[in-house]
């Protein structure tokens, strides 16, 4: 059995030996050189001699010690050969080099990284599919991250606008095939998520480098190059201005509602997501194109959190930094201490009687107290001794628990429970009856709220134990949609359970 089904059992021994840093240098190159870009399928001596090129310009991560001193440089000789570019350079260290290069190219082969293909006469070198997609990962972790997200809010905005734009009455091809914008702006905002991990990621690294310096100018030193260089300036310049969480996130979240809420830009959707083979049938289309703009927009309605997460993180680097500072000039190798040291060998050389006349010009002026030299402290007393007693309790705000407890009805009020939405479709739907959304009154903003939920449960099919008990829901986006002052959203029926076929079609 292979290891995650397309790698080799030992394809990861290359990074657990002792050269795993030339193995990996090796690799990045082979796959830049090769397997990137233009297809190319090289012989077994053109990736042994660019494996010798990558050995001679990293010696450090191969030689052990050994002095091999300059190596010469070689070039492919025709297809079954390697010579030195100046036959006047041979050497023996070049020539074990070279032994060395095609030791790591057969180990390379043996632990599934390459793979040698028979054409004829011919034999070429390849990379199978799932060490590909490993090393492709690698090399774009080795590369700058900084703009990995650049101008994503924007661009999931426009997408967003160019697919409400779509009517059933549009026939043009490049207008309708905006439509296929909607997956692009789920996997861009999957991507923006997975981006404020790695700044997030990249804080807790940061956070662990400069709490493990052993000495102050090491700690200062991480904090400024890794933290300031090259997080804050790039990636926090990004996310805080053209991509900050908050820019467009109502406007987005808007945007996907109405797309969802409106039945013929859906038709148009489930059209385009069928004919791309993105779903098999229209109604497979349309509930996989209300899937991904469900997505959307709750991504971006929590999107706070992890904005606010990486903003305290942030701040409590920040302090730690600035208490290491601080502190430092507290202690015996900080200014004071220098500052003490240098008085403390000035009085010495004056008690040897050295520089007698010795002043020192300043334009410090004497200190005055403002205070009357009667009222000075009072006389330290004994130590009281130390009594049991009860601990009084913490300081109590009206203001914050009245905020709290706020924010804690306003939580429990925006997301209704089962049992907020079963009451409400109670009060909607009578018994043994059936009623459609369209029909349906909402006269509070709890009543929307479960409304909502509802829409939901019957778009999505998730519906909770606690209402399939009582009810059934499911969608009907062939009927006319429910317009009110409150919403726009497609039709979906309410039925009791147990309603026979007959009750079904009489509505109330």
């Amino acid at each position: 059995m292979a290891l995650f089904r397309h790698l080799h059992d030992d394809a990861f021994l290359a990074f657990s030996r002792d050269h795993k840093h030339l193995y990996a240098a090796c690799l990045l190159d082979l796959h830049e050189r090769f397997f990137s870009g233009a297809p190319a399928f090289p012989a077994p001596q053109q990736v042994i001699h660019a494996i010798y090129d990558v050995m001679r310009a990293n010696p450090a991560l191969w030689d052990d010690g050994d002095d091999f001193g300059a190596l010469p440089e070689m070039i492919s000789a025709r297809r079954r050969r390697i010579r030195k570019v100046d036959v006047a350079l041979t050497s023996e260290k070049g020539d074990k080099a070279l032994g060395l290069a095609r030791q790591l190219y057969t180990r390379l082969v043996a632990w599934g990284w390459l793979e040698e293909e028979e054409y004829g006469l011919r034999v070429t070198v390849d990379m199978a599919m799932g060490p590909l997609l490993v090393i492709q990962r690698l090399a774009s972790l080795n590369k700058d991250l900084s703009q990995r997200f650049g101008g994503l809010i924007v661009q999931i905005r426009l997408n967003l606008e160019a697919v409400e734009k779509l009517t059933p009455e549009i026939t043009d091809r490049k207008q309708r095939e905006a439509a296929l914008a909607v997956r692009e702006a789920r996997n861009q905002a999957d991507q923006f998520t997975k981006s404020l991990r790695a700044i997030l990621a990249d804080l807790k690294r940061i956070r662990r480098t400069v709490m493990e310096s052993k000495t102050v100018g090491t700690r200062l030193e991480a904090f400024f190059e890794e933290f300031v260089d090259q997080l804050l300036l790039k990636d926090f310049e990004s996310i805080l201005t053209v991509n900050h969480p908050y820019r467009f996130r109502d406007a987005i979240v808007d945007l996907a509602r109405r797309i969802s809420y409106t039945s013929e830009t859906m038709q148009v959707l489930a059209e385009e997501y069928a004919a791309a083979s993105m779903a098999s049938d229209l109604e497979e289309g349309r509930m996989a194109a209300a899937d991904d703009l469900l997505a959307i927009e709750s991504i971006f309605e929590q999107i706070g959190e992890m904005f606010d997460r990486i903003e305290t993180f942030r701040r409590q680097l920040e302090a730690r930094v600035r208490n290491t500072i601080k502190y430092a000039e507290r202690g015996t190798q900080g200014l004071v201490g220098r500052a003490g040291d240098l008085v403390r060998r000035l009085d010495a050389l004056l008690r040897k009687g050295r520089h007698d006349e010795a002043t020192v010009e300043w334009n410090v002026e004497p200190l005055r107290s403002p205070w009357s030299e009667h009222h000075q402290a009072p006389t330290r007393q004994p130590r009281r001794p130390v009594e049991a007693r009860e601990l009084a309790g913490p300081p109590s705000d009206p203001l914050y628990e009245l905020r709290k407890q706020l924010r804690l009805e306003y939580i429990a009020r925006i997301a209704p429970r089962p049992e907020d939405v079963k009451r409400f479709l109670e009060g909607q739907v009578p018994p043994f009856a059936t009623k459609e959304a369209r029909f349906m009154q909402i006269g509070t903003v709890d009543d929307f709220l479960a409304f909502d939920c509802a829409r939901r449960y019957a778009l999505t099919g998730d519906v909770p134990a606690q209402i399939a008990a009582g009810f059934d829901l499911e969608p009907s986006p062939d009927t006319p949609p429910h317009d009110s002052e409150w919403l726009r959203c497609a039709n979906f029926v309410v039925s009791r359970s147990g309603t026979t076929a007959k009750g079904r079609a009489v509505h109330a």
